[in-house]
């Protein structure tokens, strides 16, 4: 009988999810709703033929993977396999399958931080329960510039809601084409263009070694002083140290993060004393639908691989 484990389920999510496929009835299953490490994560994994880890929160280094001697599948939730040593795996022929990302769910959350920021839900709740009725005149969205970096399926997500907005919708990417952006209905820039017109910037990159670290001082003090930064994507994609300098300066308006290069923050983080920045705990995919899709899809990668596998032995 084959091993399975499911890894990291913090949130409880693998509770609403059916474990009833067919293909399954001879799989041995075990979940693990919390976190370990080093030998408490060896011994919890050592046995397994297959993982299943809840998006990238467990890192398979090759000092890990020499460690797994019956693995063969890792059947990751979500498309990011940053957290894999992907060369040591394949060494050892451990496949690797992912799942769709969870993009619409991280597109809603960049327009909640647009808009929360524009209308200063955040003070303004302060202000009301401390009984006070400030005047304040907030910022409308239409006809303001939203610059987007890396326009894939979530970047191009948020362009077709930032239309709707009314919104000019401006791009670049490490290797966007102006003909790929014309065909998402949207403006292609240069990046010193992108950060110098956007009153809205977000950032849609993967990290991968030429966008670590693609956002620095220099592109902050391109921007207007009004505009507000936005990121979902990954926080070493940013100079985390300048980011907190053009806040503290007023160099820029605010931001809304999601990432950061150290997850959770600790106690004390610039970030966390500043009050022109919209923090949230790396939640831009963590949605109910979003964890249900990435399960169910990475148990129909199990049942595949499976099935696969029953052919190759006949």
């Amino acid at each position: 009988m084959m091993k399975l484990v499911i890894l990291d389920d913090y949130e409880r999510t693998t509770d609403r999810i059916s474990f009833e496929q067919p293909s399954l009835a001879n799989v041995e299953m075990e979940i693990f709703y919390d976190q370990a490490e080093g030998d408490e994560l060896v011994d919890r994994i050592r046995n397994a033929d297959i993982i299943v880890p809840i998006r990238e929160r467990t890192h398979f280094t090759q000092e890990l993977l020499i460690k797994l001697p019956n693995l063969q599948l890792i059947a990751q939730t979500g498309s990011g396999t940053a957290h894999i040593d992907k060369e040591a795996a394949q060494e050892k022929g451990i496949k690797i399958l992912t799942t769709p990302g969870g993009s619409q769910a991280v597109t809603e959350l960049v327009c909640g931080l647009m808009i929360a920021h524009a209308r200063q839900f955040l003070p303004l709740d302060q202000e009301v329960r401390q009984n006070k009725w400030p005047n304040v005149v907030g910022v409308g969205l239409a006809g303001k510039t939203l610059g987007v970096i890396g326009l894939g399926k979530i970047g191009a997500g948020v362009a077709v809601i930032a239309k709707a907005f009314g919104m000019r919708v401006i791009a670049w990417g490490p290797r966007l084409t102006e003909e790929r952006a014309l065909a998402h209905n949207v403006e292609y820039v240069e990046l010193e263009d992108l950060f110098s017109q956007s009153d809205f910037l977000s950032v849609h990159v993967r990290l991968v070694p030429e966008t670590k670290n693609l956002i620095k001082a220099e592109h902050f003090e391109m921007m207007k002083r009004s505009a507000f930064f936005m990121n979902t994507s990954r926080g070493e994609v940013v100079d985390e140290g300048a980011l907190v300098h053009a806040l503290e300066t007023k160099q820029i308006a605010g931001a809304g993060l999601d990432v950061f290069i150290e997850e959770p923050l600790k106690e004390g983080h610039p970030l966390t004393l500043l009050d022109n920045v919209i923090l949230t705990p790396h939640i831009g995919w963590k949605t109910d639908s979003t964890f249900e899709m990435f399960l169910n899809k990475a148990l129909d990668n199990v049942t595949k691989y499976l099935k696969n596998k029953a052919k190759t032995k006949n």
